[in-house]
This record gives structure tokens, C-alpha cells and sequence, in this order.
């Protein structure tokens, strides 16, 4: 899994927002109305920061997000790249990498957490490394993604009637070394069953697998 989306990625998203290439088609209909996504009209555009790690620096880049409007409810929708999680300005791949190294090794603190072969990334601006309470935000973000899933898993179960993995995934723990309360616990064993989730889902439409 990759430290962080790149610079790189960002502009060739920008470039396809200033080319009106971001289009509605591959947003799901509207939870409101229930219209198709193909009729949802350009509402606004709106810059968002990203933050993506250089040589252990992390580094500010502005992207351009597209809103769209419901034309059935006017309800608004925001498009959101592969490389962006809703209300979080580091990016996807940065956020699953450490929350994955978090929750994925018992032996993992919060402090260890933010470590990385090359140390522990620091902003470029302030000098100030990036800290375990982050990690401990994100494994939270992470846990509320499954509710996202939900759908896709449950289509992909039904077409693989044979799978174990919801019996696997009733198998899954956290050492009690991890949290303090019950609702931590709830939270963490979320987190774990989201990377399962998206493996699984991953393995099933992955156009490389098929």
C-alpha cells in the first residue's frame, strides 16, 4: 500500500476537472429522490487542500472538487477522487497505510504507529511530526467507512453463496492491550473488518483477477 497519493495524482485530477472530465456517472442515484446520477446537474467547484508526504515532508496541494445537484430534489453531492476520504485532508492511501499498520499488528502502539522505515513524516511548514492521536482519528474514520460497504458486500456475498468469509470475519479480535473501553473495542474491530472488506471486495472486482 503506498505512503500517500502523489503530487502527480492530484494535478492529473485537477487537469481533468479543468477539462470538464468529472462527470455524475459513477456516483450512486440520489438516497433522497432515487434518481439516476446521470441527471444530476455541475452545482459548484470548490478547492480542497490535500496533504501528501514528499521525502518524509508532508506538503500542501490544492485540488478542485466537483459538486453535483440532484435535479429531481436539488439535493448536492460532492465527487470525490480515489485519493480523498469526505472531510479529511491527508489522503486515502495515507490514511489506510497508517491506520492498516495500526490495526493489523497487536504489538502496534500509537506511538509506533506514525513510524515508517524513514521515521516519522513532518509537516514541511511548521516542522511538526505527525501525531499518534492522527492515527488514532483515523482508525475511527476507517471504522465508519464499513456502513459504505455494506451494499456492495452484500451483493458480491450473494453471487458467492459458498464464500466464508462472513465466518472469517466473526473470527477477527483485538488484544485487550488496545482499548480501554467497549466502545473502542467496537471501533477497532470495525477498522479491521473494513480492510477485510475492501480485500474481499477488491479480490471480486479487481478487473486484474478476473
Amino acid at each position: 500500500m503506498p505512503l500517500t497519493a502523489t503530487i502527480e495524482d492530484i494535478k492529473a485530477y485537477q487537469e481533468k476537472v479543468e477539462k470538464d472530465k468529472i462527470t455524475s456517472k459513477d456516483l450512486p442515484p440520489c438516497p433522497r429522490c432515487n434518481l439516476d446520477s446521470l441527471l444530476f446537474k455541475i452545482h459548484a467547484y470548490r478547492e480542497r487542500r490535500f496533504l501528501v508526504i514528499v521525502e518524509m515532508l508532508i506538503t500542501s496541494v490544492y485540488c478542485t472538487l466537483v459538486r453535483f445537484r440532484c435535479t429531481g430534489c436539488n439535493k448536492t453531492f460532492t465527487n470525490f477522487p480515489d485519493f480523498a476520504i469526505p472531510h479529511k485532508h491527508y489522503t486515502r492511501q495515507t490514511i489506510l497505510n497508517f491506520g492498516n499498520s495500526y490495526v493489523e499488528d497487536d504489538q502496534k502502539t500509537y506511538e509506533t504507529a506514525v513510524m515508517t522505515d524513514d521515521g516519522v513524516p513532518e509537516n514541511s511548514d511548521s516542522g511538526r511530526a505527525l501525531a499518534p492521536s492522527t492515527i488514532h482519528r483515523w482508525v475511527s474514520v476507517l471504522a465508519c467507512l464499513n456502513i459504505a460497504y455494506q451494499a456492495i458486500l452484500a451483493i458480491s456475498l450473494q453471487n458467492n453463496p459458498s464464500s466464508n468469509f462472513l465466518k472469517n470475519l466473526a473470527h477477527l479480535a483485538v488484544p485487550e492491550k488496545k482499548y480501554k473501553t467497549h466502545k473502542r473495542k467496537r471501533c477497532l474491530l470495525r477498522c479491521r473488518w473494513f480492510f477485510q472488506v475492501e480485500s474481499f471486495l477488491e479480490s471480486q472486482f479487481s478487473p486484474n483477477l478476473q
